[in-house]
């Protein structure tokens, strides 16, 4: 308790208790405790009234993973308590999901969880045994088929061993997937999925293209991909015509380039 300085009958000045200040103190403490209680009560009511408890799931989904697939890896129920519903932690578990890329879930009051997701997309075919394993463009793996993808790449020397779905590849040299991954955004870039059929990467600093199956260009290191690609396919389109075969280095494009046909 605080003092304050009073001046008495006899002109003495002394400090006595300040009272005034103490009921203010206590005031503001019944004060703190009330609004404390409502604001318990308050979540009490959200955490336990019926009104709250999940009557609509709804999802937003894509080609691949279907609506069920996705509540069911999410583990939200219906009838569980909106507030209590942990949405990051059930986003988490969609993602595990191999051809999900992102997941986002919200909570629409009183009632309604909605689900949204965006799924990956195959970008290559990686030999594995007898069958194969898609990759997305960032070099994540999707599914093991026994049938080759139409319209993607064949990617060879990876080093695969084994397949996890929804995990990295896990290659033999430490710069391939990051090669590859610059590769699958230059051949998006310059719309040439469907037209390069094969990738060689020896290395991270080996790398061999092949053109409609007939074309072999050799791209060497991953770097400046989107000008060696462009580079090549204005060579081909100016100076090999519709169907070349043979060889192409466009390794060093500074220097030009050396083709050699296959006869």
């Amino acid at each position: 308790m605080g003092y304050v300085s009073k001046t008495t009958s006899d002109g003495r000045l002394v400090r006595v208790k300040d009272y005034k200040k103490r009921i203010r103190r206590n005031r503001l403490k019944r004060k703190i405790l009330f609004f404390t209680f409502l604001l318990f009560c308050f979540a009490l009511f959200l955490h336990l009234a019926p009104i709250f408890n999940i009557k609509e799931i709804s999802c937003d989904t894509g080609e691949i993973v279907s609506k069920d697939e996705i509540i069911t890896a999410s583990g939200i129920g219906y009838d569980f308590n909106i507030f209590r519903t942990n949405i990051k932690k059930a986003a988490k578990k969609v993602e595990d999901i191999a051809y999900v890329r992102k997941a986002v879930i919200k909570r629409k009051f009183p009632n309604v969880v909605k689900i949204s997701v965006s799924e990956c997309k195959a970008f290559g075919n990686l030999p594995l045994g007898e069958g194969y394993v898609y990759i997305d463009e960032e070099c994540k793996m999707l599914e093991y088929s026994s049938i080759r993808k139409e319209g993607l790449p064949l990617i060879l020397n990876t080093g695969i061993i084994t397949f996890e779905a929804g995990k990295k590849l896990q290659s033999d040299g430490e710069g391939k997937n990051k090669a590859l991954k610059e590769l699958f955004k230059t051949l998006t870039d310059t719309d040439l999925i469907g037209i390069i059929t094969t990738v060689d990467i020896l290395s991270d600093d080996m790398l061999t293209l092949f053109y409609n199956d007939a074309l072999e260009i050799l791209v060497g290191k991953a770097e400046d991909l989107d000008y060696k690609m462009g580079f090549a396919i204005k060579t081909i389109v100016e100076k090999l015509g519709d169907n070349p075969r043979g060889y192409l280095d466009v390794s060093n494009p500074k220097y030009g380039f050396v083709y050699r046909e296959r006869k």
